[in-house]
């Protein structure tokens, strides 16, 4: 049952992604073309602060899932129970991203901080599970 939770939440963060991933895109038609999208984008273009700020809570995201999906998967591997600190460590990041897209910054910095103890919560039980 763990492994399947584990699997869900694993999904459900990739969802997260693929739902972030183009968010700074749409939010910024208004101040850019599509077809800017579409092109190969050799030049640079004034992004509205919405789009700027989607930007870096993405690429935030990536380097947090950098360490996340392998830790999900020797999880898995080596069936240590972090549902919980995975659920919390998706549910903090989904916030994160809601606060940083609407401009608030210290209680932002605060869920980032919380969702990285989840990270090292999360690796410290495998660690403990295999030596």
């Amino acid at each position: 049952k763990g492994e399947k939770n584990m699997i869900d939440i694993i999904l459900l963060t990739l969802l997260f992604y693929f739902i972030q991933l183009p968010l700074p895109m749409i939010l910024g038609l208004k101040d850019v073309s599509l077809s800017y999208h579409l092109s190969s984008r050799d030049e640079e273009v004034n992004r509205p602060v919405i789009s700027e700020r989607g930007i870096r809570a993405l690429k935030n995201l990536k380097e947090s899932l950098f360490i996340f999906i392998p830790i999900s998967l020797l999880s898995i591997i080596t069936d240590v129970d972090i549902v919980l600190a995975a659920t919390v460590w998706l549910v903090l990041r989904v916030v994160y991203c809601i606060l940083y897209y609407i401009g608030v910054s210290y209680l932002r910095t605060i869920v980032w901080f919380l969702s990285i103890i989840c990270l090292l919560d999360m690796a410290v039980r495998i660690f403990k599970h295999s030596v």
